[in-house]
C-alpha cells in the first residue's frame, strides 16, 4: 500500500472545508465513495454512530444544516500514515447554534482512509458536549 501524499491530502480537505461551508453538498459527495463508513466514535446515544454510505452521508449532511452554520474552519494540521493510504486531519469549525444562537466552536479530529481519490472511510472524532451546551 502506499502512503497518502501531502498535497493530496490538502487538497480533499481544501475541498471538504470549502464545500460544507458554502453548502456545496455536491462538490461534497463527490469526495466520498458510494459505500463510504462515515463513523462518530463519540456519538451520544441519540445520534448516529455510523453512517454507511453516500445517501446516508447526505441525508445527514442535510440534517445538520437545520442544526447549526458553521461559519470557518481552520487550516488543518494533517498527519500522514507511513505506509497505508490513512491520513489525519485536526482542524476547528466556527458557528453558531440556529436555534439558540449561541456559538458553535468544535474541534475535529478526522482519521480519513481512501481508494484512490475517493474517502472511504471517514472517522469523525468530535466533542458531541459541544452541542448539548446549545
Amino acid at each position: 500500500m502506499t502512503s497518502v501524499t501531502r498535497e493530496k491530502a490538502e487538497k480533499i480537505m481544501s475541498v471538504f472545508r470549502e464545500s460544507f461551508l458554502h453548502q456545496d453538498l455536491e462538490a461534497f459527495l463527490e469526495l466520498f465513495d458510494e459505500e463510504v463508513r462515515f463513523e462518530f466514535p463519540y456519538a451520544p446515544e441519540s445520534y448516529a454512530a455510523r453512517l454507511n454510505g453516500k445517501e446516508e452521508l447526505r441525508a445527514h449532511v442535510s440534517a445538520l444544516k437545520s442544526l447549526f452554520e458553521i461559519t470557518s474552519f481552520s487550516e488543518p494540521v494533517i498527519h500522514r500514515s507511513a505506509d497505508g493510504p490513512v491520513f489525519t486531519a485536526e482542524f476547528e469549525g466556527r458557528g453558531r447554534m440556529l436555534e439558540s444562537g449561541k456559538p458553535y466552536d468544535q474541534q475535529y479530529i478526522s482519521v480519513i482512509e481512501l481508494r484512490g481519490d475517493k474517502i472511504i472511510r471517514y472517522q469523525d472524532y468530535w466533542n458531541p458536549l459541544r452541542l448539548a451546551e446549545n
